[in-house]
């Protein structure tokens, strides 16, 4: 196991100059820093490559997408006469293992964890025979391993036992392993995905954590432990510093997925795995969706504008033509006809042409009544109040406001009104994100309890 202990300086030496020149490492969730000296020689490490350091404890750690300073120097200018040069190295990625982790190693298999989904992910049955069992059997521990496009999605229990055998401390963990490799840049993408989905769940901003990647498949690393070549895989750190969750977000009565217990959990496995399939044409609105579970205890213009901006990249909410092109064609030619017998130049025929083309797509009223009635196609009417469409509407005028400036609200009504609209158009929006995903029956009941929608029915207007 690696022994970098984060948030503390280490001594290392670097292995890409050729000079063997030595520094300090400080990996934490903070910072990602490298100082390296030279007592003789100026020295300039490019920062466009991974950097490699060998520390004190023997471990290599590889810095990925680095911005390196220009080597500065600290001199004594009486004598004895003295300079030491001194390049800082900035990285937003380190991997920590026993070999250097270059530019070109793939990522074949990666496993990390999810704080706050221990009840989300709760198998009553696999919990409890762990607990009570001398022996757990493999389908205790395993959660799931299901496909999905291009990768295997797999989901397991840890448990390590105190004093009382009975009473197990519970780890969740979760992986993915890739058909092929993907590398260092790519494979957190769908990290980001999966961890994504969890956050879906709570609506809440969820980070990974205790990120470890491999080389090998677990095919590949079962054989080099029996055959005792197995030499470890290797962690990851990011600058992600821990999210404060209020555990009253946590409540999983609210989530569309649950794993309670065999049929719960066959919609979660469905769930994640559409999820999954349709994440690379999703990472954009999905983006907007986590800044909008960031900013949920706050009100202000750029919530308001990032919602918006989340309905607008949703896939399946773009505003639909209300006019076809045989219509705009007989509207325009009628036109037309009618402004040369005005008395005007042919040219204008192009001008109508235009205008009518930009009327064709239905109003913001129109386009909101048809998602409206389509997300309650799915889970019932009165998932959103009767007056959304118009808090809807509200919420574009207040949006054409926050564009131009800051937002200041005349009184207290102003200010609810815009915090009620802000709401509405994040719960739109949330629905339209589960609209097509394979939620059971169960959870189609627990969504009207959803954060996001359990916020946006209760604030005042």
């Amino acid at each position: 196991m690696p022994k970098i202990e984060i948030g503390k300086p280490l001594h290392c030496v670097e292995l890409v100059t050729g000079e063997s020149l030595t520094g300090t490492v400080l990996v934490s969730d903070e910072e990602l820093r490298a100082v390296i000296y030279s007592y003789t020689d100026h020295f300039h490490i490019k920062g466009e490559q991974p950097v490699f350091l060998q520390t004190e404890t023997n471990e290599i750690v590889s810095l990925h997408s680095n911005i390196t300073t220009i080597a500065g120097t600290s001199s004594r200018n009486i004598p004895p006469q003295r300079v030491t040069y001194r390049q800082e190295i900035i990285s937003n990625v380190a991997v920590v293992g026993h070999d250097p982790w270059t530019a070109e190693d793939g990522v074949k298999r990666v496993s990390f964890q999810v704080k706050h989904t221990k009840q989300l992910m709760r198998h009553d049955h696999k919990v409890k025979a762990i607990g009570r069992s001398r022996f757990p059997t493999e389908e205790h521990f395993t959660i799931f391993n299901d496909a999905a496009q291009g990768m295997m999605l797999r989901a397991w229990y840890g448990a390590t036992y105190g004093m009382e055998f009975d009473a197990p401390k519970e780890i969740w963990s979760t992986g993915i392993e890739f058909d092929e490799p993907r590398s260092i840049r790519e494979y957190i993408l769908h990290v980001s995905d999966y961890v994504n989905f969890l956050s879906f769940c709570f609506g809440v901003q969820l980070k990974p954590s205790a990120i470890r990647i491999d080389r090998l498949s677990f095919a590949q690393m079962m054989d080099a432990v029996e055959k005792h070549e197995y030499l470890g895989d290797h962690e990851v750190h990011y600058i992600w510093p821990e999210v404060e969750v209020d555990n009253r977000d946590l409540w999983v009565g609210g989530s569309p997925v649950r794993s309670w217990d065999d049929q719960e959990l066959a919609s979660l496995r469905e769930c994640l795995v559409a999820w999954m399939n349709r994440a690379a044409i999703w990472r954009r609105p999905n983006a907007l969706m986590m800044t909008c579970f960031g900013l949920k205890n706050v009100v202000s213009s750029e919530r308001l504008l990032n919602a918006c901006r989340w309905l607008e990249e949703v896939p399946i909410a773009k505003a639909q033509p209300v006019l076809s092109i045989s219509e705009i064609d007989a509207i325009v030619t009628v036109a037309t006809a009618k402004a040369q017998e005005l008395g005007h130049d042919a040219a204008i025929g192009d001008r109508i042409a235009g205008a009518i083309r930009w009327i064709r797509a239905e109003t913001a009223e129109q386009q909101f009544k048809r998602l409206v009635g389509t997300v309650e196609g799915k889970f019932g009417k009165g998932i959103l109040p009767d007056e959304a469409v118009e808090h809807l509407k509200r919420a574009v005028n207040f949006r054409g406001k926050s564009a131009h400036g800051h937002f200041n609200p005349e009184n207290d009504a102003q200010f609810r009104t815009f915090s009620k609209s802000t709401r509405a158009m994040e719960s739109l929006c949330y629905l339209l994100t589960a609209l097509d995903l394979p939620i059971s029956e169960e959870g189609l009941t627990r969504v009207g309890s959803h954060p996001v929608i359990r916020d946006y029915r209760m604030a005042y207007d």
